[in-house]
């Protein structure tokens, strides 16, 4: 019997992914320690990749087929939502931005499980009404559903989770079916929405952060130090790069 149970725990688990996975967690760690012989990180990285293997197993055995009940979404988007205005009340400041519960022991930012709450949201939508896509109105919907967690998670100010959430929604519609002419649309909303943003909502360093993403070399000293940096590595390195450490 217990035999029975072992394998039905294991019946489940996607081996190659988590295999795969640990593989490049191993070689992160392996690289890392050849930095510097204490490092802290290290030994951080090594706990919550076990922690991480252990949740992986347990998520493994949950049927997870009541996300596709809508009202388990509904209350997941309500809920992740209500997280999201609480920060504002209730979210510690770091480095400038108001996106993180700290409890003492550990710290909670909420913007990524509600990144994946996006996802079941717009999938459950669209595969809903995959006959009727092509109306325009999907698509609106869809963007005010998105909308709302995109301004909250922007007014942190948030920039890099927010233009991650934007584009979940952009490309979950591409996908969806939609017509050539909403396409269009959908182009066009993206473009004024950009727009506004550019004009009434970016910090000067987030409008830093995008012309160094298209240009690197316009700050190689400030905010495009990383970028550059990452260019002369590979540079030097090339294919084989130049060994551990």
């Amino acid at each position: 019997m217990q035999l029975f149970q072992v394998k039905n725990l294991f019946k489940n688990v996607d081996w190659v992914l988590l295999l795969s996975v640990l593989s490049i967690c191993f070689a992160g760690l392996f690289t890392m320690n050849s930095f510097s012989s204490q490092s802290a990180f290290f030994d951080r990285q090594i706990i919550w990749i076990g922690v991480s293997t252990i949740v992986f197993f347990i998520a493994s055995i949950v049927d997870w087929s009541f996300l596709k009940n809508s009202r388990v979404i509904l209350t997941l988007f309500l809920i992740s939502a209500g997280l999201l205005f609480l920060l504002f009340i209730l979210g510690t400041v770091t480095k400038g931005a108001q996106s993180w519960f700290d409890f003492g022991a550990f710290s909670f930012q909420p913007v990524d499980p509600v990144k994946i709450v996006i996802i079941l949201l717009l999938a459950k939508y669209f595969s809903r009404r995959h006959i009727d896509i092509a109306n325009v109105r999907h698509i609106l919907v869809s963007g005010a559903y998105v909308f709302i967690v995109f301004a909250l998670v922007l007014l942190q100010p948030d920039f890099g989770s927010a233009i991650i959430i934007f584009f979940v929604w952009f490309g979950m519609v591409l996908v969806s079916g939609i017509s050539k002419k909403h396409l269009f649309l959908v182009f066009l909303m993206g473009a004024i929405t950009f727009g506004g943003l550019w004009l009434f909502a970016f910090k000067p360093y987030q409008k830093a952060r995008i012309m160094t993403f298209l240009n690197p070399l316009t700050d190689i000293r400030g905010s495009g130090y990383n970028a550059y940096q990452s260019m002369i590595a590979i540079g030097s390195g090339q294919f084989f790069g130049k060994g551990i450490g």
